[in-house]
């Protein structure tokens, strides 16, 4: 009964909380024009070997989704950035939590999400077409009626969390670091979106949420919230000669029916190439990348910015077009680490779920001509915006890329988040070796 009770009281919050948007600070500018910089979606393509379209395909309308979650930038940057435009595709980009659910009804063609172990072991109608995030980062996000640096408080509390904490590793990883219990009946525990969950915790109807960006850097902001946990990429070796990128375990990913792919095999090859660029623009163009998650997520411009900081920088190179095998192993130990009561085997990540799925993502990959993720870093990414650089530093380095005016750029002076910048060099040097990490 206390949790219909606290459900009811949800709904009625999200009435008056929905009228509050996230943009607090309405002097700052949302967007930037992208015709400001001199990128060129033409000339992006004209290394792509196109192919042949049919009638059809020259006028099918794709349909594209991506869930609410900072992990899905390039949908937004592909749209923007006129990528998908260059390529010739005609894409239609929703953001809905359930776009999985269009995927396997064949309501939408291709999508930005989350695959999990028990969706592709049941030999789903979508398939990963590419990889798009690895490792880091998820948040515990609390009221400031709550003490961040004593996550004691938690228990008995009201979260927006999976129902069965003993059963997700990630909830499993962070009552074994801070010592607190994982069993349910240790908290009053309700179902919501993230957004929902964020506005919920602003009304003060609940006391914690667990979610991806923008929400979690959106509480921070406007100072209803702060973040307790980070959940970041496991690290399986500490054999330094390792590329960085096989120090994370898998995330997120570019998904596609498989139907779709089918009938349409350039339209597919193209969406990959898309892919690609558009994670090349979010590291090439880090400020007009920005303001395309602000606007596509319809949250403050400084949010926008902290954010694609955190993904391209502070956590590591976490937005990707290419998974290693690492990548996969990393996730399965992670989910099998834990004993007592184990994860449940639907729900570990085993490598071999993922191999009949990863096999035609490779050949997407060798077909479209993409090229290797860590060669593109080491080559245009690393020189200019290394790891360890500071939020200040780089942003005053994204306004010169994309060559914005200190007159038409957002003024972060008051909104900084100091603890962007705590401990740098340390976190830069541990960076993806934290499996989890308080404030």
């Amino acid at each position: 009964m206390k949790k219909r009770i606290v459900a009811v009281l949800l709904v009625a919050a999200m009435s008056f909380s929905l009228l509050t948007a996230c943009r607090d600070s309405s002097e700052n500018k949302n967007t930037v024009d992208i015709k400001q910089t001199d990128y060129d979606p033409a000339e992006e393509v004209k290394d792509f070997e196109f192919g042949e379209l049919s009638e059809e395909e020259k006028s099918y309308t794709i349909e594209m989704g991506y869930n609410n979650c900072d992990h899905m930038v390039a949908a937004i940057i592909g749209e923007k950035a006129g990528i998908y435009e260059a390529l010739g595709l005609k894409v239609n980009v929703t953001k809905s939590g359930e776009t999985t659910k269009a995927l396997i009804s064949g309501a939408m063609d291709c999508g930005y999400i989350g695959v999990g172990a028990s969706g592709l072991s049941q030999d789903p109608p979508y398939f990963i077409a590419a990889a798009n995030h690895v490792g880091g980062s998820r948040y515990l996000v609390v009221s400031d009626d709550i003490d961040p640096t004593d996550p004691q408080q938690l228990v008995g509390k009201t979260i927006a969390m999976v129902a069965k904490p003993q059963e997700n590793s990630e909830f499993r990883a962070w009552a074994r670091d801070y010592g607190i219990p994982f069993m349910p009946e240790d908290y009053n525990i309700v179902s919501m979106g993230q957004q929902d969950a964020m506005f919920a915790l602003k009304a003060g109807q609940i006391d914690a949420f667990v979610c991806c960006d923008p929400y979690a850097s959106i509480a921070e902001f406007e100072g209803f919230g702060h973040i307790m946990f980070t959940s970041w990429g496991i690290n399986r070796s500490d054999d330094d000669d390792l590329p960085e990128s096989d120090d994370w375990s898998r995330c997120c990913t570019l998904a596609m029916n498989k139907e779709f792919e089918k009938n349409h095999p350039e339209l597919a090859r193209r969406l990959v190439y898309a892919h690609m660029l558009s994670v090349k623009y979010l590291y090439e163009h880090p400020y007009n990348a920005s303001m395309m998650f602000a606007d596509g997520f319809d949250c403050d411009p400084y949010v926008g910015l902290r954010t694609v900081y955190m993904k391209t920088v502070a956590e590591g190179r976490t937005i990707t077009w290419e998974w290693t095998e690492a990548n996969l192993q990393n996730d399965e130990d992670f989910d099998t680490q834990f004993t007592d009561p184990p994860i449940a085997e639907v729900d570990i990540c085993y490598t071999e779920i993922f191999e009949a799925s990863l096999k035609k993502a490779t050949a997407l990959f060798e077909s479209a001509g993409l090229e290797h993720f860590d060669e593109f870093i080491a080559r245009d990414v690393d020189p200019i915006s290394p790891l360890g650089i500071t939020f200040e530093d780089w942003y005053e380095h994204a306004k010169i890329i994309d060559g914005i005016s200190d007159e038409d750029a957002i003024d972060i002076s008051k909104t900084a988040t100091p603890y962007l910048n705590e401990n740098l060099e340390e976190r830069a040097a541990e960076v993806p070796k934290r499996v989890t990490s308080a404030k």
